[in-house]
Parts: structure tokens; C-alpha cells; sequence
């Protein structure tokens, strides 16, 4: 049988050397992807995909409400614009489902 004695100087190189190891790979940072015109600016539109589609709307009326409130339909409009508008609204959101790649 052979007997491996271990001194206390060996431990500790080795988590000296596993302590430095690890720092130095928390220390690297990836290379910003930098565009070959620096006037161009790169911008990346991801469109988030869901496996269903969405479920037809119970109460447009809220919809209608949230629009208003956050001033993407004018309140002084027509109840027949307004409608147009509500329905391009989801007509726009229901386009980006379709347009999504899975």
C-alpha cells in the first residue's frame, strides 16, 4: 500500500492556484461588437413569440379606455375614428404574432 502524505503547503498552493484561476476568469470581458461605419447604428428588433396565440378580447371598451389614457387615441375623435383606431391597434399587435418565426 502505498501512503500519500499531503503537507500543508500543498493545500494551500493548490487554492492559491484555484483562487487565481477563478478571478481571472471573471476578470475577462467580451469585445463590444463594434459596426465597421462608426455612423451606423446597429439595432436589433426581436419580436417575443408565443407558442398560442392570443385570446380574442371580452371587453374592448378597457381597451378603448387604456388607449385614451395613455394618449394613443385623441378623446376628442368620433366614436367611429376611435373604433378604427382600436381595431388598428390589434390588427398591428395580432401582425407581429404572425410575423414571428418559431
Amino acid at each position: 500500500m502505498v501512503n500519500i502524505i499531503v503537507t500543508g503547503s500543498d493545500v494551500m498552493k493548490f487554492y492559491l492556484f484555484l483562487v487565481v484561476l477563478l478571478l481571472q476568469g471573471c476578470q475577462q470581458k467580451p469585445a463590444p461588437l463594434v459596426a465597421k461605419n462608426s455612423s451606423e447604428k446597429v439595432v436589433n428588433h426581436k419580436i417575443i413569440c408565443q407558442q398560442s396565440t392570443t385570446p380574442p378580447l371580452k371587453n374592448i371598451q378597457k381597451l378603448k379606455e387604456m388607449l385614451v389614457t395613455n394618449g394613443t387615441i385623441d378623446a376628442s375623435l368620433s366614436e367611429e375614428e376611435i373604433q378604427r383606431q382600436v381595431n388598428a391597434y390589434i390588427r398591428k399587435k395580432n401582425a407581429a404574432f404572425k410575423s414571428c418565426q418559431k
